[in-house]
């Protein structure tokens, strides 16, 4: 796994914009390798074919959300989709991963969102919830995801104005 050197200025390649079709395949495959490396009995379980997820992406996600990926040396290393102050999707490709392109996504999203922004991840994905607590997020609901994941979540918060959350 690479990590930053403070100095180099690693961070000044990655690029936030909006994703375009030309990134549409790379990202997808991308952003199914992130989920994959995350919890992969839960991918293997829904089964997914890379068509699915192409459909998914292109079908629902790109018309609901605003997209934009990070991407460095012409290749999409994060992902970000934002619906309202929801943050749908963000994912960062796992071997990109602790080298700040997950804060600077979310730090983009706070930008876009800067009263509040809301996000879910699973309760079993503790590094997930460790990242976004340590960026000021606090957990504000503890439910289920819906069918077909059927996966204990939580529902986190972020308030601009910097107030606490308690559950």
């Amino acid at each position: 796994m690479r990590r930053v050197d403070p100095d180099t200025c690693e961070m000044d390649r990655i690029e936030i914009r909006p994703v375009e079709e030309s990134d549409v395949e790379a990202t997808v495959r991308m952003w199914r390798h992130s989920r994959e490396g995350v919890q992969p009995e839960l991918e293997a379980r829904l089964n997914h074919s890379p068509e699915d997820d192409l459909k998914f992406f292109t079908e629902t996600l790109l018309k609901e959300c605003r997209v934009w990926i990070a991407v460095e040396r012409k290749k999409p290393v994060g992902l970000l989709a934002i619906n309202g102050d929801s943050v749908e999707q963000i994912y960062v490709d796992p071997i990109e991963q602790r080298r700040g392109i997950g804060t600077i996504l979310l730090d983009f999203a706070k930008e876009k969102s800067p009263a509040r922004l809301q996000l879910y991840t699973h309760q079993a994905n503790t590094g997930a919830k460790r990242f976004y607590e340590g960026r000021g997020f606090h957990a504000v609901q503890f439910g289920v995801s819906a069918a077909p994941e059927s996966e204990p979540d939580v529902r986190y918060e972020w308030d601009g104005a910097g107030s606490e959350h308690v559950v």
